[in-house]
Order: structure tokens, then sequence, then C-alpha cells
């Protein structure tokens, strides 16, 4: 299959995160960041991820290239890598990280997020990063009721806090700040005085680690910071990230599902990749090009016959239908191959789109503003 050329050069360095603590961290970010000056870099509670092209000498534990350097984009946008699988966040918090990007870095992250999003449609349901509560209570055997304290009030933090109120928990939330989600709320400073039986940390890497021993109720900690949120003490129960990655490593059913989105991402990738090859000189762009400038034609005089109707619902109703009859036989195209077809379907839509419309007849009284 035809690649586009930038392809070739497009590169992926990746870190996992979820083990390291504050001082690590840092000292890792500073790295990614003055080594790849030039590059997207992704930034998730469970991943450190550089994006961009030319060599690279850095010290990665994962470094890919050309496809496979897209094919992970795309797999980290639609969460095969996150703890929940294709938990939506992650692909706002990869579109951030190419914000501002120009030419193949743009195009590398419009196809991967693309491909992504219709990878994610294939999943029986949408999830978010809240679910990480219940992954945390279910890997420590832990009553889905009681007081939930949450640490930290960003985007995270106001997931978890969500999800525990639906699941039936008494919740308070503690931060710098109330965020306004009309739960009980105390600044993270007198955050030890209030009696919790479960504590969820969700702070940011410059918050620093906390000492489980400030809350002497708590029979539970689980910690979603990256760096760590708590530093560990003798008998203190807590359940990390890493231990809720390698806990879904041993369960098949879990396994298994990743490997079905991972298929259809990687489909979804050729298809993109397919049509980003096919412009106005490949026999394919030509019929799809020649079949869109007749799918207008028609519109236009759709639109003169019926003067009144809402333009923006013709072009959809349109669209939508040459979409349904075209995308099946695209797709045949590209599976079989039969460019002598495409040339002879795009001659046939050029001719069509070149034939001078008929007069207008006006429509007949009282039809106005109907669709044809």
């Amino acid at each position: 299959m035809p690649e586009p050329s930038w392809l070739r050069d497009f590169r992926a360095c990746a870190w996992r995160t979820v083990s390291l603590d504050a001082i690590s961290m840092a000292a890792l970010a500073a790295e990614v960041e003055s080594g790849h000056p030039s590059d997207a870099i992704v930034r998730s509670c469970q991943r450190l991820e550089a994006y961009g092209f030319g060599p690279c000498s850095c010290g990665a534990p994962l470094r890919l290239a050309g496809r496979e350097a897209l094919g992970r984009l795309a797999a980290v946008a639609a969460g095969l890598e996150s703890v929940v699988l294709g938990e939506a966040q992650i692909a706002g918090q990869v579109r951030a990280a190419f914000t501002g990007a120009r030419g193949p870095l743009r195009a590398a992250a419009d196809l991967a997020l693309a491909a992504a999003r219709d990878g994610r449609k294939s999943l029986p349901a949408q999830s978010h990063a809240g679910h990480l509560l219940d992954r945390a209570l279910s890997l420590a055997g832990a009553a889905r009721r009681g007081r939930l304290l949450v640490l930290g009030t960003g985007a995270l933090g106001r997931l978890i806090a969500r999800r525990a109120a639906e699941l039936g928990f008494e919740v308070t939330l503690s931060g710098r700040r109330d965020p306004g989600e009309g739960l009980p709320f105390v600044p993270l400073a007198e955050a030890p005085g209030v009696r919790a039986d479960i504590v969820a940390g969700c702070l940011g890497s410059g918050a620093g680690a906390i000492d489980v021993r400030a809350f002497a109720a708590a029979r539970l900690f689980i910690d979603l910071g990256t760096p760590r949120n708590f530093t560990s003490a003798p008998g203190a129960a807590i359940v990390t990230l890493a231990d809720m990655l390698d806990d879904e490593a041993r369960r098949p059913h879990a396994m298994a599902l990743r490997a079905r989105l991972r298929e259809t991402v990687e489909t979804a990738l050729e298809r993109r990749l397919a049509s980003a090859t096919e412009d106005a000189s490949h026999p394919i762009g030509r019929f799809r090009l020649a079949a869109e400038h007749a799918r207008q034609q028609a519109l236009a005089r759709a639109l003169a016959r019926h003067p009144g109707a809402d333009a923006a619902a013709v072009d959809r109703a349109l669209r939508s239908a040459a979409n349904r009859l075209l995308h099946p036989l695209t797709a045949g195209l590209r599976r079989t191959g039969n460019l002598s077809l495409a040339e002879r379907l795009a001659d046939g839509f050029e001719r069509l789109a070149a034939e001078e419309p008929d007069h207008p007849q006006p429509a007949p009284a009282g039809t106005a503003g109907t669709t044809p």
C-alpha cells in the first residue's frame, strides 16, 4: 500500500511512568523535554511519550519508527495503553500534545486520532478514567460503600469523585480550591482531619508525596498519581496504577478485548492511510473527487428547484446517501486493487458532473421548503 512520504521518518519514544516517584518523574520529564525540543510530548498518568521526525539517541525503553510509530500513537489515543480500556480522556491528552503542530506532525496526529476514534466506536461501552475506582476496589476486594476522600480536584479527581458518588460512597473532595461539584470540600491542608475509609490520590506532579499515616482511619489507599501520591508504611493497603496494569495483564478476557480493539484500530488506520494517499492523481482519489463533484451538482439542482428548502439539511441528506453508496464500493476497490474499474467509475462521474444541468422547473405551489 502506498504511504505518505513523511511516514518513513516518523518516530516514537515511549516511557512507562506509573511506578516513578516524584524525583524520578521530574528528572525524566526534564530529560524528555530537553532531548525532544521539536516533538509533540504526550503526558498522562501512565506514560510519557515523544513523537517527531528524524534521528534520536535518547534512552527510551520503547523506540519505534515509521508505520509502527504511527500505530503506537493511534493505540495510545484509543486507550489501548490505559488501565481503563478505551478511556476517553487520553484522546484529549494526545490532542493537547499536538496543539499548534503543523505539516507532517499535524498529519500524523490527525490520522492517529481518527483511527482511534473509529476503534473506540467498536467498544460495547465507553469508559472514562473515573472507572479506575472500580478497578482498584475490585483488586483490593473492598466493599463499594463507606466514606471516600479524593485528594485532588483536577480532571481525574473530579471523575473519581463522580464515580464514587454513583457507587453510593459518601464523598469528600480535597484540593487547593473547591471545583464546584456539589460535594463536601475541604482544603488540602485539612484533609488529614477528614474521617475516611478509603483515600484516593489524584494529585499532580507538584504536590509531593503524602504519608499514609496521616490518615489513621483509612483502610485502603488508591494511588492514581504519577508520580506516586503516597509513601508506603508497614501494614498499609495501597493499590497503584502499576498494580492495576499488572492485574489486567493476568486476565484473559480483558486481554482478548484489548486484542480486538487493537485489530480494529489497526484496520481503521490502514483505511485512513489509504485515503490519505489517494489524491486527485490516484484512480481511487479521482473517482471519489468526481463523485463529490456530481453530488454537488445534484445539490445545486435540488436547491434551484426548491429555493425555500433548508440547504444544510438537503446537503446532509445527499452526503449521507452518497456515503452509504460509495463507502462499500471504495472499500472494495482498495481491497481488490482494481484500479481500472476505479478509472472507469471516475470517467462516468466526471461526465455526469460535466453535464449541463436542466433548467430548473418552478416547484408546484405549496411545495416550497420541501426536499426532493
